[in-house]
């Protein structure tokens, strides 16, 4: 695995990545960034932006035009909800804390 420092970088200027376990020294695969690529672009806009809408045989055409496995296709988008829900999370925790702390996205 190659270590990519711009997006540790980026990942470090996550409000709250410094108390998550582990992201401080993550790995991330180019080659994996690649497939999940792959994935994303076999989907429509429409897939992209309604995740829910992927039935059985939408995430098989994917599957097929990326030339990944259906369970990579189900395993990404898995992540995918795993992490909206991390964020709704987060989000909810930055609601209780006092708005302006220097970061100008809040």
């Amino acid at each position: 695995m190659k270590n990519m420092g711009p997006i540790d970088e980026l990942l470090s200027m996550l409000p709250g990545a410094g108390k998550m376990k582990g992201l401080k020294n993550v790995q991330i695969d180019e080659k994996q960034l690649d497939h999940v690529e792959a994935i994303i672009r076999s989907m429509t806009k429409h897939e992209r932006s309604n995740p829910e809408v992927l039935n059985a045989s939408r995430r098989k055409r994917i599957a097929k035009g990326s030339g990944r496995s259906i369970q990579e296709v189900n395993r990404l988008l898995k992540q995918f909800d795993d992490m909206k829900k991390l964020m709704k999370q987060m989000s909810g925790q930055m609601k209780g804390k006092k708005k302006g702390f220097g970061l100008p996205f809040f």
